[in-house]
């Protein structure tokens, strides 16, 4: 996975990622729309022969684009383990 940041802009950020598809965009992007500082948020696969990603966000005025972006990553990770934890114990 190779991570570009196209546009950043006090309330706007694209991010392209190479070698990843709807799957990872898909959960960004909707795991990005729960918070409750972001106005928008979407994903787009440029082109079906390319192997990227363009993620789009936008964030309300005086809100942090960084600490929102950190605050959804880092909502994507706790999901992840908790998931990870019931399947371990389900298995």
């Amino acid at each position: 996975m190779e991570l570009k940041v196209l546009k950043k802009t006090d309330t706007e950020i694209i991010i392209e990622i190479i070698g990843e598809d709807d799957t990872l965009g898909n959960l960004i992007a909707k795991e990005a729309m729960k918070h409750p500082k972001v106005v928008y948020a979407s994903y787009r696969i440029p082109h079906p022969l390319q192997n990227k990603l363009e993620i789009m966000i936008d964030v309300e005025p005086g809100a942090d684009i960084n600490e929102v972006l950190l605050e959804i990553t880092e909502n994507i990770r706790k999901f992840l383990r908790e998931f990870k934890k019931e399947v371990e114990e389900k298995l």
